[in-house]
């Protein structure tokens, strides 16, 4: 399988942000006036209909001009460099409740929103709640660590910044693609593990009917194209359950190696997140980080995201191993976390 895996070093994805932190026109886009006014009147429509935030149909959101961009964005993210930062968004005009809704009616046109936890939220909030990462039910995005190079469980995922850090959490991307092509120069004699299947930890989020981890490699070659699904953290405390796959010696080594390739700071791109800035990623093939951070003191100023898992419709379709993780492979209904306790819907707070 590994053999027949063709030169991918000239598709769009397969960047170094050392490039690309060179041309930003590439990755950002500001919306203009016309483009905030036409979010703020689908927003304000909405929220006089009275209508459950879960329940809106992308229909019912119009955005006459943005819309095409939109659709646009989608394909840079499957067939293009795999990420966007979308800016100009005035925050401070709008309460909580009409964020959320502008935020999700953009996340609709890009794709169908996903439960990103066993509570089911729709929309999720990156917050630091004072916990410790001990506990295995807690997550990091729920405290101030650093995040590590990981990819979410589903399509695509999406960040809204409402209030940052006091210094730190910034953000950073890396292309799988890229990683996957230095580390196939590199150390060629460890490729091969990268495709084993590993055991990750559920972290407490467990299916009816299934393991508190699942057994899914890191790279798959898959009806011709490379999909990455990683999180080391994940994978080292799946190594605590007794029937979970062990990780051999070189096995380790070569996510030792992923990692290192992936932390080089000519690989990934580092991008701060300014109050209403957006950004969307595809998880397929674009990790994602963030660095630790110092909050305010105040918690009224304490940095705070909105995050989207979104399916998208005319994706790639994925091997039938991820429906350990996604629950369902169906292309446009796949990815998020159900457990027997899950109830779908939108918080307006962590």
């Amino acid at each position: 399988m590994i053999n027949n895996i063709p030169d991918l070093s000239l598709l769009p994805v397969s960047w170094k942000g050392i490039d690309l932190s060179k041309n930003k026109s590439l990755w950002v886009k500001t919306f203009s006036n016309q483009e905030i006014l036409e979010l703020e009147n689908a927003t304000f429509k909405f929220l006089k209909s009275k209508k459950d935030l879960s329940q809106m149909k992308c229909k019912e959101f119009i955005l006459p001009t943005l819309s095409n961009d939109l659709i646009k964005l989608q394909k840079e993210l499957m067939n293009g460099l795999g990420f966007k930062l979308l800016k100009g968004i005035p925050t401070e005009k709008y309460n909580i409740k009409q964020l959320a809704v502008m935020y999700y009616g953009i996340g609709l046109h890009i794709g169908s929103p996903r439960s990103q936890n066993a509570k089911g939220h729709l929309l999720g909030h990156v917050k630091d709640l004072g916990l410790n990462l001990k506990n295995r039910d807690v997550r990091v995005y729920q405290t101030n660590e650093r995040q590590h190079f990981h990819t979410d469980s589903s399509d695509v995922v999406g960040l809204m910044c409402l209030k940052e850090a006091r210094h730190g959490g910034i953000s950073m991307l890396a292309s799988t693609i890229t990683v996957y092509n230095e580390f196939k120069s590199k150390f060629p004699h460890l490729l091969k593990y990268l495709f084993k299947p590993i055991s990750r930890d559920r972290r407490g989020e467990i299916p009816t009917g299934e393991k508190p981890f699942y057994n899914l490699s890191v790279l798959h070659w898959y009806k011709d194209k490379l999909t990455g699904v990683y999180h080391r953290g994940y994978i080292d405390s799946a190594q605590n359950y007794s029937d979970s796959i062990k990780l051999s010696k070189n096995h380790r080594l070569a996510l030792d190696k992923f990692d290192e390739i992936t932390n080089d700071n000519k690989i990934y791109l580092k991008m701060k997140f300014s109050p209403g800035d957006i950004q969307f990623v595809y998880n397929h093939s674009i990790l994602h980080d963030r660095t630790s951070y110092i909050d305010w003191e105040d918690e009224n100023k304490k940095r705070h995201l909105l995050r989207l898992w979104l399916s998208l419709k005319n994706d790639r379709p994925l091997p039938k191993s991820f429906s350990q993780r996604y629950g369902s492979i169906e292309i446009g209904n796949r990815g998020g976390i159900i457990t027997k306790r899950t109830n779908l819907h939108v918080p307006l707070s962590p």
